[in-house]
């Protein structure tokens, strides 16, 4: 696994010697722990760092700049240039800008920040990020800005920190969280790259976003457990899509029997893709993620339609199951956000981010079945009328998602 993290923050480290891809941003930190804290050692670019502080759209069109930037007007374009003079001068102050954009805790308590040193670098002036050594040596006590280093873009600097969490009695679990935000230029991508060097071989953590949500570095088993199984259920919770479905697929059931068909046909067609998703088995492309939730908004429809039909029950479950294929990809999405293949306890996080999708489905199919029920008993003259009338409200409400969501593939061609 050493190999394996020397490999990544490598990679990390020639990308910023050579260029910043628009919309992309990077977040490096290598975590050791020690009887008395645990010390952070930060890589952020200078956009990520600061991209959130800039100020008011001007006259001209610009932003006014971000604290250490500075903007200058050349062809007519403005360009952001890192304020040299203020890195040089106050390089503790871009570690507290990073101290202060994080959240970390550990074993459930946050922890307070004290920077210990930082250091601007420019393209071609980075020094390797691969190990805690060389992230070390990055972070040591120096000039905030390299002396005789070239002005360049601010896009093209990265800002390397060693911070401090005091913490008595040690750290073993550690959930680290961030407020930094870098969409105001347009760049909304982050890659993060998390290493934990406390064992004897380091555990990689990889994951694309801002950190907005908090993750959990080496968790215990049960720990992931209940973290995954509880975002199983959020997710299902939270996506409308998803519970129009599984309405869909209660309203078209005459019995609890009939029912638990539906739901199973639904969770083998969701468990296969949901792996085959998340482990890579599918088409890479952008175009995908957008053909997946375009062929889900369909499946609203198609369930919603089967309501006002009657199904064999082999039938529903050869489309349930068929259905469940869609909603599978459509999870393992959401799940890549937050598992990575090599994080620890990999099989045990896909089964309870799994079963949480099922705890969700199944409580909601259950609700709507049983209010459906009690319609039967108490108000059987309007229950067909209201069975109709939510199919059709699931109908036209699937349809113009599809439309929304398939607009953007035709568009290219169109």
């Amino acid at each position: 696994m050493a190999w394996l993290a020397a490999l990544l923050l490598l990679g990390a480290g020639a990308c910023v010697r050579a260029h910043i891809p628009a919309g992309y941003d990077l977040r490096a930190l290598h975590l050791v722990r020690a009887q008395d804290g645990l010390h952070a050692y930060f890589r952020l670019t200078l956009p990520l760092l600061v991209g959130a502080a800039l100020g008011p759209r001007q006259p001209d069109g610009n932003y006014a700049p971000a604290p250490f930037t500075v903007l200058r007007i050349q062809s007519a374009h403005g360009f952001y240039y890192p304020d040299v003079a203020r890195m040089q001068a106050e390089p503790m102050a871009l570690g507290r800008l990073i101290a202060d954009g994080h959240r970390i805790q550990a074993d459930g308590v946050p922890l307070q920040a004290h920077v210990v040193s930082a250091r601007a670098y420019p393209k071609g002036w980075v020094p390797p990020f691969n190990t805690v050594a060389q992230a070390r040596q990055a972070t040591a006590p120096g000039p905030g800005y390299p002396t005789g280093a070239p002005e360049v873009d601010a896009a093209y600097v990265v800002i390397d920190a060693h911070l401090f969490y005091p913490r008595v009695g040690g750290v073993t679990s550690v959930r680290i969280g961030s407020t930094l935000d870098n969409r105001i230029l347009g760049q909304p991508e982050v890659q993060n790259l998390i290493v934990d060097g406390t064992g004897a071989e380091p555990i990689v953590y990889r994951a694309t976003g801002l950190l907005a949500d908090p993750i959990t570095i080496n968790p215990s088993a049960w720990q992931a457990v209940a973290t995954f199984m509880h975002a199983g259920i959020a997710h299902i919770a939270g996506g409308a899509d998803h519970l129009l479905f599984v309405l869909c697929l209660a309203l078209g059931a005459s019995s609890l029997g009939a029912l638990a068909w539906r739901v199973t046909g639904f969770t083998l067609g969701h468990s296969v893709t949901l792996v085959a998703g998340f482990v890579g088995y599918v088409p890479q492309s952008a175009w995908f993620p957008a053909a997946v939730e375009s062929a889900i908004a369909a499946s609203i429809v198609l369930a919603a339609v089967a309501v006002l039909r009657t199904a064999e029950r082999g039938r529903m479950l050869a489309l349930t199951a068929t259905v469940g294929l869609v909603h599978g990809l459509g999870f393992s999405f959401a799940l890549r956000e937050m598992l990575q293949l090599d994080g620890p306890h990999l099989a045990l996080s896909l089964a309870a981010f799994n079963l949480g999708v099922e705890a969700g489905q199944i409580v909601s199919a259950a609700l709507v079945w049983g209010l459906m029920a009690a319609f039967a008993v108490h108000a059987a003259r309007w229950q067909s009328r209201l069975r109709l009338l939510l199919a059709l409200g699931c109908i036209v409400v699937g349809a113009l998602w599809m439309v929304e969501r398939i607009t953007p593939l035709i568009a290219p061609v169109a």
